[in-house]
């Protein structure tokens, strides 16, 4: 089952300008990295102990920059923090969530991910992550 939401994805244009805005805000950066196909810069950032996730398209072919074409800057996804992502992608299988990643990958800051197609979730993409914050 899912433990809380672990962190809100935001996509957009420009990384340094959304780490700023952030900052602003009160964010702390926690973590920073390009992401494994090289086609995204990733950061988390700790706002009163809750985790925003600026991503930025490195490409305009990647995913993320394909999704601020068509849909502009904004919320990403969800991510839900769980205690077992296997047992959890079983379960939402079952009950007939429409799956991105049958099996759960490497993902930001160690953890192993997984994400859910919105069409299975009023339109929100989710995402399972496992592992500490």
């Amino acid at each position: 089952m899912f433990r809380k939401v672990h962190h809100i994805g935001v996509a957009v244009n420009n990384m340094e300008d959304a780490l700023a805005l952030y900052e602003k805000a009160g964010g702390r950066l926690i973590g920073r990295e390009t992401s494994r196909d090289g086609k995204a810069d990733l950061a988390m950032v700790d706002i009163g102990g809750s985790l925003i996730e600026p991503i930025a398209p490195l490409d305009d072919d990647s995913s993320v920059g394909k999704f601020i074409q068509t849909r502009g800057e904004g919320l990403h996804h969800i991510a839900f923090a769980v205690s077992d992502i296997k047992a959890e992608l079983a379960r939402l299988k079952k009950e007939g969530f429409d799956l991105i990643d049958e099996s759960a990958r490497p993902g930001f800051m160690g953890h192993m991910i997984a994400f859910i197609r919105p069409k299975s979730t009023m339109g929100a993409l989710w995402e399972l992550v496992e592992g500490e914050e």
